[in-house]
């Protein structure tokens, strides 16, 4: 028996040495630069510490371009400024007046153009950076279209590596057609997706399954959702992985929000297609992850820091050699009364080396 405990604590040691320290500061208040509320949803590096913002419920497909400083030796957000709304002229929007595209991710890609995916129409299309749709979109596989993903859990993710020239992105929850999805009603079934890659061709390339962490919080409120909510590129073939488990509770109080930051290795993984039974791998063929930060914010007497982070992008390198990685929340454009409101919140994430 002891033999067999160091045979395990041996083969677990270089996934140990391999582990990442991670620091989670504190997050900022937008209202605190004059930031609108909004429903931000995905967030994007352009260089030049600016970065482009979707929000789920503008009035037209397109992007925010915001300026963030950011203090090089601690990793804090110092000022951040507005500098405008670049979109579509000619939206198709709903009954509300808002894009019909339900704006989820975007991911800048290095020719000078970002991609937008939009949940509403399961679509990921390009658009210049002054908002303008170029008319050309990725290649999306049938199994991904509107008609065959559970409703409002499509594309909320999206980004692009430079250093493999790889569109990613999945949906939210698992599809139907792999099963089923975590909900109140299914509170022990574990999500597993499919994480999609294209080239810059914009045709697909590979194509992963990704096990999700069985749910952890409370499901007897009036809304709750659990999937993955953001992707950003590691810079080597590897990927951070937002995942995102929400309950609200009847009455507000006591709604959480808990939320995990993965680090995930798809090189190390089993490639499948499109007619795989995701369900029913081997252990050893879904995408390994390795666990950076958690952390959950509540509704609670004394305590409103309920946050629904949604983006993820990389930041600026810090002194030191440390990564930052930028995280934004959908605040629902500050949903709540006047005792209480939700706030939009950047809040950094910094990797130790």
């Amino acid at each position: 028996m002891a033999k067999r405990l160091i045979a395990l604590l041996l083969a677990a040691l270089p996934a140990l040495l391999l582990a990442q320290r991670a620091e989670l500061l504190e997050p900022v208040n937008l209202k605190k630069w004059k930031i609108a509320p909004g429903n931000y949803s995905g967030i994007t590096p352009l260089g030049d510490d600016r970065y482009a913002v979707v929000s789920d419920k503008d009035t037209a497909d397109g992007f925010h371009i915001w300026h963030i400083e950011m203090e090089r030796s601690t990793g804090v957000i110092t000022a951040v400024t507005d500098e405008g709304f670049f979109a579509n002229p000619t939206p198709q929007r709903d009954w509300r007046g808002l894009s019909v595209r339900d704006c989820e991710g975007i991911a800048y890609h290095p020719t000078g153009s970002v991609f937008i995916s939009g949940e509403g129409d399961q679509e990921i299309l390009e658009y210049t950076l002054r908002g303008l749709p170029t008319g050309r979109r990725l290649d999306v596989p049938t199994i991904f279209a509107k008609a065959n993903i559970v409703g409002n859990a499509g594309f909320e993710a999206l980004c692009y590596d430079t250093a493999t020239h790889r569109f990613w992105t999945t949906t939210e929850t698992t599809l139907p057609a792999d099963g089923q999805h975590a909900t109140v009603r299914t509170p022990s079934v574990i999500n597993v997706l499919r994480l999609q890659s294209f080239g810059d061709d914009l045709k697909p390339a590979a194509q992963y399954a990704y096990r999700m962490d069985i749910g952890r919080t409370r499901k007897d409120g009036t809304a709750y959702a659990f999937g993955v909510s953001a992707l950003c590129p590691w810079g080597d073939g590897r990927f951070v992985v937002v995942e995102r488990e929400v309950n609200v509770a009847k009455r507000y109080l006591g709604s959480e929000a808990a939320t995990k930051i993965y680090l995930a290795d798809p090189r190390a993984a089993r490639a499948v297609s499109d007619t795989t039974d995701v369900q029913h791998l081997a252990p050893g063929d879904y995408v390994p992850k390795q666990l950076l930060a958690s952390f959950t914010t509540k509704i609670a007497p004394f305590r409103v820091d309920w946050a629904n982070y949604e983006g993820i992008c990389p930041g600026p390198e810090l002194e030191g050699g440390r990564r930052t990685f930028i995280l934004i929340n959908d605040s629902q454009n500050r949903a709540g009364t006047r005792l209480a409101r939700l706030k939009d919140y950047l809040r950094v994430v910094v990797v130790y080396p």
